[in-house]
């Protein structure tokens, strides 16, 4: 490997999966004795992705290298406290994340962190890459508890992105469905439009409601509604003269 290779193989190349995910997996290490080596047989648990995401994170972090052998950082991490484990977590945002760091002290705006990943990192062109990117980085500087610029996007608990949660719709009141009896028209659920019925020979009725404006259909959807106003109309139930087999009107 020549010197380029080298220095490309050093540069940070910010994570983008989720940080629950990743600082769930370092509190999961701190409980266990720490192996020699961080591989797949210890994620059994999650996704491909996700065991890909945690592989690279480690190693970019400088947590372990490439081949996933466990690095000092690591072991002292996973030696600390909860609370010191946050500290541990601060240093790591400081030390690899020093463009947006900087940006934030001048209390940058979400278009320039935008901006700082592009143009700092590698690997960010995809807009959708880059957004997880910084997903990432803000919920790793909150949860070490790093105040950062109010102009900076806002973050969900948990595995989320920026932004905020969609308020639920409540549900509205149904509204009981009848079903009719006999030649029975129904109203349109506007109030205008016009309704065609017909009596079947095995008994029960078939109802055709539409509200359209013809002179606004394209030729597609005025043939299909025409086609099925001529069907109701030329049905004939066994047994009943021309005029007795179909009822409607305008409503």
């Amino acid at each position: 490997m020549d010197e380029d290779e080298e220095e490309a193989s050093d540069e940070f190349r910010p994570p983008y999966m989720s940080f629950q995910t990743f600082w769930s997996f370092i509190n999961y290490m701190a409980d266990k004795p720490l192996p020699p080596r961080i591989d797949r047989t210890l994620m059994l648990s999650k996704s491909g992705s996700d065991q890909a995401g945690l592989a690279s994170a480690l190693c970019a972090f400088g947590l372990t290298d490439t081949k996933g052998t466990v690095q000092p950082a690591l072991t002292a991490l996973v030696a600390m406290g909860p609370e010191e484990h946050k500290v541990a977590l601060g240093n790591l945002v400081r030390e690899y994340y020093s463009a947006p760091m900087q940006l934030s002290a001048k209390n940058g705006t979400t278009g320039e962190l935008n901006e700082v990943f592009l143009n700092s990192y590698s690997g960010m062109g995809a807009s959708d890459t880059r957004r997880k990117a910084i997903t990432f980085f803000l919920h790793a500087a909150r949860t070490a508890g790093i105040a950062l610029s109010p102009h900076f996007p806002s973050t969900r608990a948990g595995a989320g992105g920026p932004g905020t949660s969609k308020p639920r719709r409540s549900p509205g009141k149904r509204k009981p469905s009848t079903p009719p009896s006999g030649d029975q028209s129904q109203a349109p659920r506007n109030g205008s439009g016009h309704t065609q019925t017909v009596a079947l020979n095995s008994g029960g009725t078939v109802t055709l409601i539409y509200d359209v404006n013809l002179f606004e259909m394209d030729e597609t959807d005025e043939a299909y509604v025409l086609g099925l106003v001529k069907s109701l109309r030329a049905y004939r139930p066994a047994g009943r003269t021309n005029g007795e087999g179909a009822e409607g009107g305008a409503s």
